[in-house]
């Protein structure tokens, strides 16, 4: 890239926001997957929508491709696929743009996380009520990679749902406003189902492939008034996973279910193995009586055929809930995580079939596979982590092997993919009619190609 395009991106963000010493950029190379993508030539920051929009402008007159990066923190090789390209760095733009009690909303820019933004709203007894898996991930990202979040309640919500509205730069660097403030006479975000198409639903999981989203509109409920939290143990992993069935379907309002096959725990814990199968719970509700109310119902369905393992186990859930994501990540070394939706009403079958495909791991490629997972809005995420260690290439070369191996037995099985990055982009063209649409809608809102080239396989 000529010195001239760079002193002409230089002087859209300031000479502080465009990063081309390429120590820097090599971090951009990079997320929280096993992949590596492309060193970019420059990343910058910006901290407006006129910077955003003057970024992409440029990229259409240079031809330069643009991949959009938050917090960096995704599993599935967020990174760029192109040579000479640019990553747009979101982080600046972190700030809360506007709290409308009225309209149970907040407007906030892509960079903010989870736990700033919660901690803005605890001040005045909100919450956005997706419990997301990482709090230090941003909101933005988390929305464009179609995210999920723990909570079955009746107040929770997957992110996409939860999104009212949208500001979206697209790629001729025009402003789109989606939800109710596209009226030029509402001034608000208060319903998303409002005029025509439902555009907002057009850029959840689209990873910044149809435009860069530069706020977000996020409806926000009463924060909860009480939680419970409980721990059983299941010596069948048939009757965990049918549990888990039965509390979404009684819709007891949990904001944290994780179940951890025993095999798993083996794996990571082998100095107290042989371990059964695990469920952790958390419930929310308004009231401590209705909290009592919930952990009963919630009792009369997991200790049925599960054990409940006391009020110290279950304390202790708080403090293990986030630290038990990094251990099943990272304990038994580096892993390869590929994470997968399955229908409730199956997943027993569907753990059986994944407890099968960690020995076919074990044999074939000689490295450990565990599988856990937690109970969204409407299905469950299989959590598979191929184990390996990262100061030896071989072992490196053997888990990503294996990672596509899986992945493609998991498809195959009837899992669909959380999340789709770069890990899933090759099996996109094999969805037939829907990606053939996904190309034609990305041609013609991106007809250079500039956002995202590479990403969903797009």
């Amino acid at each position: 890239m000529d010195a001239g395009a760079l002193d002409d991106l230089r002087s859209i963000v300031g000479p502080e926001n465009l990063i081309v010493d390429e120590e820097e950029l090599r971090h951009y190379a990079r997320d929280a997957s096993p992949m590596t993508g492309q060193v970019p030539t420059a990343a910058v920051r910006p901290s407006s929508i006129e910077e955003v929009q003057g970024i992409v402008r440029w990229a259409n007159r240079t031809g330069t491709p643009l991949y959009v990066r938050s917090c960096g923190t995704s599993l599935w090789g967020a990174v760029p696929v192109r040579k000479d390209s640019v990553v747009v760095d979101m982080r600046r733009m972190n700030r809360v743009v506007a709290v409308d009690e009225g309209s149970l909303s907040v407007r906030v820019e892509p960079g903010i996380t989870f736990f700033e933004l919660e901690r803005e709203l605890a001040s005045r007894g909100l919450s956005v009520m997706v419990e997301p898996e990482n709090w230090h991930g941003c909101v933005g990202g988390n929305f464009s990679s179609h995210g999920s979040g723990w909570g079955t309640g009746p107040n929770m919500a997957n992110q996409a749902e939860a999104v009212l509205g949208l500001k979206v730069v697209l790629p001729d660097g025009s402003l789109l406003t989606t939800g109710s403030m596209a009226s030029p006479w509402s001034g608000r975000q208060f319903y998303r189902y409002s005029l025509a198409n439902d555009l907002t639903g057009l850029f959840a999981g689209s990873e910044g492939t149809l435009g860069i989203i530069v706020e977000l509109a996020l409806r926000v409920e009463e924060a909860p008034g009480g939680v419970g939290l409980a721990v059983y143990t299941f010596d069948d992993l048939g009757d965990a996973a049918d549990a888990l069935y039965r509390i979404r379907r009684v819709r007891i309002p949990t904001i944290y279910a994780y179940l951890a096959a025993g095999w798993t725990l083996d794996i990571l814990y082998p100095e107290k193995a042989p371990w059964s199968h695990r469920l952790r719970v958390i419930v929310a509700a308004p009231t401590e009586d209705q909290v009592r109310m919930e952990m009963g119902r919630l009792d009369a369905i997991a200790g049925a055929r599960g054990k409940y393992q006391g009020p110290a186990e279950a304390e202790r859930l708080v403090k293990e809930k986030d630290a038990w994501v990094r251990e099943f990540a990272y304990k038994a070394g580096m892993r390869a995580a590929l994470m997968v939706h399955v229908p409730l009403g199956s997943l027993g079958d569907y753990l059986r079939k994944f407890e099968s495909l960690a020995a076919h791991v074990r044999e074939v490629y000689g490295l450990r596979m565990g599988v856990g997972g937690f109970l969204t809005d409407r299905s469950f995420v299989s959590v598979i982590a191929i184990y390996f260690d990262p100061r030896d290439s071989d072992s490196r070369s053997r888990a990503i092997a294996a990672w596509n191996d899986v992945k493609v037995r998991a498809l195959e099985s009837g899992a669909v993919p959380y999340r789709i990055g770069g890990i899933w982009a090759d099996q996109m063209p094999r969805m037939g009619e829907y990606y053939d649409f996904l190309r034609r809608l990305k041609s013609t809102l991106d007809p250079m190609g500039i956002m995202s080239p590479g990403i969903l396989g797009l």
